[in-house]
Order: structure tokens, then C-alpha cells, then sequence
């Protein structure tokens, strides 16, 4: 007894093929496909690429890694172009520090110059009787009762606003 389960079996592949009109794609997305395969091959590979691609309009779009010129150039010469990436992020980083270093010196200077100032203000105070004498300074021993406890209060109220002006600083 011959088996007879499905004709499909029997039936030899009688689909054919149509062969549309190739239509063209959108060139910048294949490029951008291009461009990051490039990319990923050689991160993968620690190889250096480059892909150099000409538009319909005869434009050039050139994508590389880790630079497209210099890749170009050594195999155009043959001779290994130096240019360290990380070297340039180093001096980047060092540029940035030292800018950063300039504004605090900056601010110290100026700081400074206000400390300079507010002392000669003190001083010319001092001098014509009307500076504010230093209370943290006296000795407690000397007060009176009622003198005590009003110094005592004027220390939490200044403890109370130092929390809170380090809550707000660490709130921003």
C-alpha cells in the first residue's frame, strides 16, 4: 500500500521567483547602517576602519575609526600616524582641570579681597568707638543669670540657622 498523506509532498516547488524592479533605497539610512557597522567591527576587533562613501550627487561622507584621516593616511603611506586618542581626552581632561583650577583661584583672590576689606572696616570701626565688641570672646564667669540665659538662647537661635542654611546648600 503506497502511503497517501499530503499532495504537497509530491509536488515539486512550482513557485517562481519574481523579480521586481529594484527600487532604490533611502541612501541615508543604508549609509548610517554602514557607517555603524563600521564602527562596531572595529571596537570588536580593535582594528582600524575606514569607509569612505559616494552619494548619487557625487557628495562624500567618510566614517572611521578611530579617525577616518588617519587611517586613510597610513594605508595610503604606510606609515603608522600616531595621533593617540586618549592622549587628546587626557588633554581635554587636563585643559577642563586647569580652567576649573583658574576659577578657584579666581574666587580665592576675591575672597580675600573681601576678607581685607571687612577687617578694615572692623579697624576703622574699632578706631572710632562704634565697632561691635567681640561677646563670643568674653568669659562667661562675669554674667549674670538673666545675661546667661539670653546668651544661651542667642546659641540655638544661631545653631538652628546653621542647619538650616547646611539643609538648604544640601538641598541644591
Amino acid at each position: 500500500m503506497a502511503f497517501e498523506g499530503n499532495n504537497a509532498a509530491k509536488k515539486e516547488n512550482t513557485r517562481k521567483r519574481r523579480i521586481d524592479e529594484i527600487k532604490k533605497a533611502d541612501f541615508s539610512k543604508r549609509k548610517l547602517g554602514l557607517f555603524n557597522k563600521v564602527t562596531e567591527l572595529s571596537i570588536l576587533c580593535k582594528a582600524k576602519t575606514a569607509l569612505i562613501v559616494r552619494s548619487s550627487n557625487n557628495d562624500l561622507d567618510a566614517c572611521g575609526y578611530p579617525n577616518c584621516d588617519a587611517v586613510v593616511q597610513q594605508f595610503l603611506t604606510g606609515k603608522v600616524i600616531t595621533e593617540d586618542y586618549d592622549k587628546k581626552k587626557k588633554e581635554e581632561v587636563v585643559e577642563i582641570q586647569r580652567l576649573e583650577y583658574e576659577t578657584i583661584v579666581d574666587k580665592l583672590m576675591e575672597l580675600k579681597e573681601e576678607e581685607k576689606n571687612l577687617e578694615a572696616i572692623n579697624d576703622e570701626a574699632e578706631k572710632s568707638g562704634y565697632g561691635i565688641p567681640d561677646w563670643w570672646n568674653g568669659s562667661i564667669d562675669d554674667m549674670s543669670l538673666e545675661s546667661l540665659e539670653e546668651f544661651k538662647s542667642s546659641l540655638q537661635k544661631l545653631k538652628l540657622n546653621l542647619r538650616l542654611n547646611l539643609d538648604a546648600k544640601k538641598l541644591m
